[in-house]
């Protein structure tokens, strides 16, 4: 009898052990399948509000509108949205009026209180190691100068901002490579560097002032050049910049790249293409843009725009599964948006109305 309840307990056991095992793997498939998709990032009307993210299943083609609303309870965004970065487990969203930083989980729920402090008119942000550095244009900014800005330095785990680092000149986007924080310079012919170690900063000298960044696989980056009315430049493009050496290596002539705050640079998952947005007012000054294709093979962009005519255009994606591309277009910051997706060869598939002015979109698997 002893023996037929030990066989017993064993097999109970071992039964128990496959469920769990099972219960295990099922866990582990279920978020991913649940949080797969393209999430467009709604700036919202400025100063009042209305910050929102769109899900589109790209498997299913469903788009949900305000499904952060959704998966919160119905709370609304207290801010508008600037910018959103994925780093490990986390989503993190800038908000402008009120500034703050709001740390989501990936399944878009605010897994964290939202941080104020220290941060005052946030543009940007991206991640080293326990750290989030966080461009910032500082209280009250001088818009002709930027001279009281700074980049704020967040512990992760605590949920804190450590200590603010002085970059004069508008820092907006930013990347980390070889150990060296690069921040694109919006009020200054100059993009900064920011050694991780030592905290000491140094400047590259550019032809104009600057605004995001991509990077290759070699961890070298390309920026945007950008003509703004403080600071009017003909020498637009794309500038190659060795991050080992800290140098612009090389420049790339492009016209009428966009100096809007928004996604207007991407690249494709292999980094064999690179697209950045253009755009001019016509004469009835309506905005109308394009998307440019430049060859990192042939170090040149294509003598004809991917895609035109776009009235309104604020930001570009490219989803890394199909190197489709997600261009984002908004004719008012109070009405729906627009997402057009485009292929790799620039043919219009589909079309989705998405929240107030669309700025970008982040990817998760």
């Amino acid at each position: 009898m002893k023996r037929l309840d030990l066989r017993l307990i064993l097999i109970l056991f071992s039964l128990g052990f496959l469920v769990s095992c099972n219960n295990n793997e099922i866990d582990d498939l279920f978020p991913g399948e649940l949080v797969e998709g393209c999430y467009v990032v709604n700036y919202g009307s400025y100063g009042k509000g209305g910050g929102s993210i769109s899900k589109y299943d790209y498997n299913t083609g469903l788009m949900t509108n305000f499904y952060n609303e959704q998966q919160n309870g119905g709370r609304e965004f207290l801010s508008n949205i600037q910018y959103a970065y994925t780093y490990n487990d986390s989503v993190y969203l800038i908000g402008n009026l009120a500034d703050q930083l709001v740390t989501m989980n990936p399944l878009l729920v605010q897994s964290k209180n939202g941080v104020s402090e220290q941060l005052n008119n946030p543009r940007f942000c991206v991640a080293s190691g326990d750290y989030l550095y966080i461009s910032c244009l500082g209280p009250n900014p001088d818009w002709s100068k930027i001279p009281g800005s700074y980049i704020a330095k967040l512990n992760i785990n605590s949920n804190k901002v450590e200590k603010t680092i002085k970059l004069p000149g508008g820092p907006e986007g930013m990347e980390v490579a070889n150990g060296k924080l690069f921040v694109a310079l919006n009020y200054k012919d100059s993009i900064g560097v920011i050694d991780l170690k030592t905290e000491q900063v140094s400047y590259i000298a550019t032809p104009a002032v600057t605004s995001y960044f991509v990077k290759d696989k070699g961890e070298n980056l390309y920026v945007t050049l950008v003509s703004t009315y403080n600071n009017f430049s003909t020498e637009t493009g794309l500038g190659y910049i060795n991050t080992k050496t800290a140098k612009l290596e090389s420049t790339y002539k492009l016209d009428n790249v966009s100096s809007s705050y928004g996604s207007v640079i991407q690249s494709n998952d292999g980094f064999t293409k690179i697209y950045v947005i253009t755009s001019a007012y016509d004469a009835n000054w309506n905005l109308t843009g394009a998307v440019a294709e430049f060859n990192v093979a042939t170090k040149t962009f294509n003598s004809k725009s991917l895609v035109s005519g776009i009235s309104g255009i604020s930001g570009i994606a490219v989803n890394p599964k199909d190197d489709n591309m997600y261009v984002f277009s908004a004719p008012s910051v109070t009405g729906a948006g627009k997402m057009d997706i485009y292929s790799s060869t620039g043919t219009l598939m589909k079309s989705h109305a998405v929240g107030a002015f669309p700025i970008g979109a982040f990817f998760l698997e």
